[in-house]
């Protein structure tokens, strides 16, 4: 089998092609491979404060302190358990739940922006609706490949069907203002022209405005779990383009991490969700200074 998955590697683009049509890619399993081998994971792991990017975060006291000036906006959202209809949010979902939805609320109510971009949209959208109404004011625009089907001719959005990729950096620093939102869900991935490359180095640096700027699964200060990439195959690697991005930048200073409240500030974090749902998640902001 070795044999032939070698000559498989190497073949004809055309060949290779037909292969990833039907869902499977191959590639090399050496130091060059742009996937982890197992032993380098499980090697990697033996010495686990390596992998920490802590870094990237401010002072411990500054990053509890903020959770609690969110708190006060947190205080008035309280979704059910299940969505009561499709243009409500509940907690029991498969995509944005713990910690996220809360802090995602919470921002939107503290700084309210006048417009909110998203990319890749989900429940997450109906989070920053109901958030916006409270504020009364208030524009979302989801930039999203494949939205799931209860957003399409959703009340209040303003949808565009597209890949990140293919919307220009101009779209973007037209609608951003001063003090606006730009939410980022994307496929987590650094490879050629991926949406994560697109919207990290052409879409955040040029925004001309302060700007709070959310990504999803972000895992820092700790790299994704080692089952997650050696069981699953999970490699996004989108968060170290980020802490890339964010460290010595002057422009950027970080807020919130799911994530980090988990491993520094559990009990912060169990206090702010307050008995409403299980602390948790992987939510992470920070402010962007304009340019």
């Amino acid at each position: 089998m070795a044999r032939v998955l070698d000559r498989l590697l190497y073949a004809p683009s055309v060949i290779r092609k037909r292969l990833e049509a039907a869902g499977v890619a191959l590639t090399r399993a050496d130091r060059y491979g742009a996937l982890p081998s197992i032993e380098a994971l499980e090697a990697s792991f033996a010495h686990p404060s390596l992998l920490r990017l802590e870094e990237v975060f401010p002072a411990p006291a500054v990053m509890r302190t903020f959770l609690l000036e969110l708190e006060i906006q947190a205080r008035e959202f309280h979704p059910p358990a299940a969505a009561p209809s499709a243009e409500g949010y509940g907690w029991h979902n498969d995509n944005f739940a713990y910690s996220d939805p809360l802090a995602y609320y919470a921002m939107l109510r503290k700084f309210r922006p006048r417009t909110v971009i998203e990319v890749g949209s989900g429940d997450s959208a109906l989070v920053a609706l109901a958030a916006l109404r409270a504020n009364g004011a208030g524009r979302l625009i989801s930039v999203t490949e494949n939205p799931p089907e209860h957003l399409r001719g959703l009340p209040g959005l303003e949808l565009i069907e597209a890949p990140l990729q293919s919307v220009e950096t101009a779209f973007f620093t037209r609608n951003l203002g001063q003090g606006d939102v730009l939410f980022l869900d994307t496929s987590h991935t650094v490879k050629h022209d991926s949406d994560a490359v697109h919207a990290l180095l052409r879409v955040v640096p040029a925004l001309r405005h302060q700007a709070f700027i959310h990504l999803h699964d972000i895992a820092l200060p700790e790299t994704r779990p080692l089952g997650e990439m050696r069981e699953h195959q999970v490699f996004w690697t989108e968060q170290y383009l980020l802490a890339a991005y964010l460290r010595g930048n002057p422009r950027c200073s970080v807020l919130y991490g799911s994530a980090w409240h988990m491993k520094h500030n559990e009990a912060g974090l169990r206090a702010f969700m307050a008995g409403r749902f299980a602390p948790g998640g992987g939510s992470f902001w920070f402010s962007q200074l304009g340019a």
